[in-house]
Parts: C-alpha cells; structure tokens; sequence
C-alpha cells in the first residue's frame, strides 16, 4: 500500500468512523450533520502536491439572516461544503499547520522558526537531508494511527468553536 492509501485507510477508520457514529454523512473529502435549524460540515483538504493535509470545519444556517455561506449559482443546501462558507475553523496540524503522512525533516532558523522538508515515498529510501535538517518524522502505521489521534483530539477544541460559533449565529 502507498503511503496516500495507508493513511486515508487509517482515517476512514479512526477518524471518520467515529464521525459516522455521531450522526455526521457523506464521503471522503466532505462530511455533514444535519440539525433543525443549521448543518455542521466537515472536508479534509489534501495539499495539492500530496503527502499532507488539513481539515476545517463550519456551519452554515439556512434560514437565518446569517446564513454563513457564499451564494453560488445552482448549489443546493445539501452541496454546500466547508469551502463554500465564510467562517471556518481549520484544525492545526502537526507540522507547519498541516498533517504530514510522508518522512518529514525540519530545520530551525533565527527568523522563519521551522523549516519543514517532506520526502515522498518514491524518494525516501535514498533521501540524504540537506545540512542542519533533522528527521522528525517517519512514517509508517504508528504515524499513522498518531496523526489520526491528534486529529481527534483537535476535533474536541473545533467542536468547541463550532458551538459557540452557533450560538453566536443562531
């Protein structure tokens, strides 16, 4: 298995699973829990050059004035997505605001703080870091299963914005 399928493999059961469970619909990137009066919704954003992503939520309301959601031609209440709503709370990775599932080297310096390097399955067995990088990551099943556990456990301090976020809405 590559490391793409490993780690959506692990997501779909540790992650997403469990969203399942609370009420949550949909399919991988989008998901959504729909209530009387508001439709929480949940996407996993993959970055566009593979090897990381980052998950955000948001709400939207219906039928009140602020709706929290950009008006787009012909899309239906049920095809909105986090992406389509003004407000949204986006979880904070693990590494540089993302969640990386490949080898991941980092580099400390004096202005920018961390400087990450990620090294694609293709190209980890022969990878020699450049100077001052340091592996702090490799990744396998464990990552795997530790990436998801941070994600639930961010899921608890995003929930708790999606609630108050709400209220304020209501």
């Amino acid at each position: 298995m590559t490391n793409n399928e490993i780690m959506k493999s692990y997501l779909k059961k540790l992650v997403i699973a469990p969203l399942v469970e609370e009420g949550f619909k949909g399919k991988y990137p989008h998901f959504r829990k729909t209530f009387t009066d508001h439709i929480e919704l949940i996407s996993i954003q993959t970055n566009k050059w593979g090897g990381s992503f980052t998950i955000e939520v948001s709400c939207v309301f219906p039928d009140s004035p602020n709706k929290n959601y950009v008006e787009w031609d012909g899309l239906g209440i049920e095809q909105l997505t986090v992406w389509n709503t003004n407000e949204r709370y986006r979880l904070e990775g693990m590494y540089d605001g993302w969640f990386y599932y490949r080898d991941l080297y980092a580099k400390r310096t004096i202005f920018f703080g961390k400087i990450y390097h990620n090294v694609s399955e293709k190209h980890a067995a022969n990878f020699v870091p450049p100077r001052g990088y340091r592996l702090v990551q490799k990744f396998n099943d464990e990552t795997a299963v530790e990436i998801c556990n941070e994600i639930n456990r961010q899921l608890i301090t995003a929930f708790k914005w999606l609630r108050k976020f709400e209220k304020k809405n209501k």
